[in-house]
């Protein structure tokens, strides 16, 4: 792989990572509310709880995407965009602006991040799925 290849897969890795990162900041607040019907859409959520809900349906489905995939995969499948389907489906843009109006405090939200998608590492199948959670367990340590 020359430099440029390799710089650019780290480029678009870390742009995912970040990505991940406001996620995770943002749907983290699994307890601070309740009566919240359960939303897959941030914009929908009116708790904190109802954004993390959100983050962890969006998550699985994103799991589920990734399946028993590699990070190779994912750059043989598409090499110019190989998050576009993860981007997609993540509104990272959304979930931070939902976190914000919703008053989630990131100290909060990343606690509450650690609880939340422990269950999901079962879930991920591949390496890419791992590199998908990675950011979320991240904060715990």
């Amino acid at each position: 792989m020359n430099r440029t290849h390799r710089g650019a897969a780290r480029t678009r890795r870390l742009r995912v990572v970040v990505a991940l990162s406001v996620v995770a900041l943002s749907v983290a607040g699994l307890v601070t509310g309740c009566g919240d019907e359960p939303v897959s859409d941030p914009r929908r959520a009116t708790t904190c709880a109802g954004l993390v809900e959100a983050g962890r349906v969006i998550a699985e489905a994103v799991l589920d995407l990734l399946g028993d995939r590699s990070m190779a995969d994912l750059m043989e499948d598409d090499p110019d965009e190989p998050f576009a389907e993860v981007d997609r489906l993540l509104r990272a843009e959304a979930f931070a602006e939902r976190a914000e109006a919703l008053g989630c405090g990131a100290a909060e939200l990343v606690r509450r991040a650690c609880t939340s998608y422990q269950g999901l590492s079962s879930q991920a199948r591949g390496e890419a799925g791992r590199e998908f959670l990675a950011p979320y367990f991240a904060a715990c340590d």
